[in-house]
């Protein structure tokens, strides 16, 4: 049995009373005050996720935007220096091996980071397309922290510890910053449907960031509550809401494909375009009982589909779930039902997402 990974914060949080969990090979923090609190206290004012465990990579070099471009979805050559773009690795099937935040740095400087379970293949699938170009691929996460604050506080919060720069990044830029002798990536970006930022940097920093952070009334989260901020948001979560079985336009990310260059999969996914059967479903409940993943989905008592992602949303004061549906069956207001726990609950389709933050624009 291999042993689970510890973050480099990882004593920190132990000081601060997390409950751990297992996570794709990491001991994660999975609350500290309490999940429905923490979801609140990154709604209400800002919040702090302890990140480090997902993989980051640098691509770099006079070929690293080509290089880039031949394995994703969107070409990264497009972007200028300070701007990212999301963007997905496929398989020859169309499949999605993983989803990514691509950040452009310089010109021949990239930061790729990723989903932690799919760290170590989308490294090497990165350093597969550096051959036989003027680029390499570099694993940035080794000695570095990664932190995410989020919430609408989170740009003033950051501000008072790292300087008021920080108020002139926009909204999926990023910068490098140095101060105190340290030097911090900064990208404002996240996965709470919440204006915020995430920030790499080395672990001495990192860790000190993170105290003046706390110190500033920035409260600590756990992955509860990122996930229930993630679903509120109609965020997909890879090994759950996409995979390798799924393409980009049944989960409804078509908008992060570009096919008017070649990359890996390019073919199968230009395919499957034309032959999409199904797609990914905002559904809220009407009844009691919160919807969890793998509970199936019924449409005039005949199974329909099956939970990818579900719970409880604080905000709503509902459960809320997603599912593949029968693409006739996705319409707003398509009347449904889950089984859970052996008790019919009725739901119904909704717009995705299913909140949206005030100020916060889609």
């Amino acid at each position: 049995m291999t042993a689970l990974r510890q973050l480099p914060l990882h004593q920190r949080h132990v000081g601060l009373g997390a409950r751990f969990t297992e996570f794709a090979g990491w001991q994660m923090p999975l609350w500290y005050e309490g999940a429905v609190a923490e979801h609140g206290a990154v709604r209400r004012t800002a919040g702090v996720f302890d990140v480090s465990h997902m993989g980051r990579t640098w691509v770099m070099g006079n070929g690293a935007g080509g290089a880039l471009a031949s394995a994703l979805s969107r070409d990264p050559g497009r972007l200028g220096a300070g701007e990212s773009q999301y963007a997905l690795a496929c398989n020859e099937r169309g499949g999605v091996v993983d989803d990514l935040l691509v950040y452009r740095l310089a010109a021949e400087r990239f930061l790729v980071i990723g989903n932690a379970a799919n760290a170590g293949r989308v490294r090497d699938l990165l350093a597969a397309a550096c051959l036989g170009r003027d680029a390499e691929a570099e694993d940035a996460g080794e000695d570095s922290v990664l932190l995410a604050v989020q919430g609408p506080a989170a740009r003033e919060r950051l501000a008072a510890v790292l300087g008021q720069t920080v108020l002139g990044i926009a909204r999926r830029a990023c910068s490098e910053h140095v101060t105190g002798g340290a030097t911090y990536f900064l990208s404002r970006t996240g996965y709470t449907g919440e204006d915020g930022f995430e920030v790499r940097t080395a672990v001495e920093a990192g860790g000190a960031l993170l105290d003046r952070l706390l110190a500033g009334g920035v409260a600590p989260c756990g992955l509860a509550a990122r996930d229930s901020l993630r679903l509120e948001a109609a965020l997909p979560l890879h090994g759950a809401d996409i995979d390798e079985s799924t393409t980009p336009w049944e989960a409804g990310l078509g908008w992060a494909v570009e096919l008017d260059h070649e990359f890996a999969g390019r073919a199968a996914v230009a395919a499957a375009r034309e032959s999409v059967d199904r797609r990914l479903a905002c559904l809220v409940s009407d009844g009691e009982g919160v919807l969890r993943a793998g509970y199936p989905v019924r449409h005039r008592n005949e199974p329909v589909g099956s939970i990818t992602s579900g719970g409880f949303s604080p905000m709503l004061h509902t459960s809320i779930a997603m599912a593949y549906l029968p693409r006739g069956l996705t319409a707003e207001g398509t009347v449904l039902s889950v089984v859970a726990r052996g008790k019919e609950v009725p739901c119904r389709v909704v717009k995705r997402p299913f909140y949206r933050p005030p100020g916060v624009g889609g």
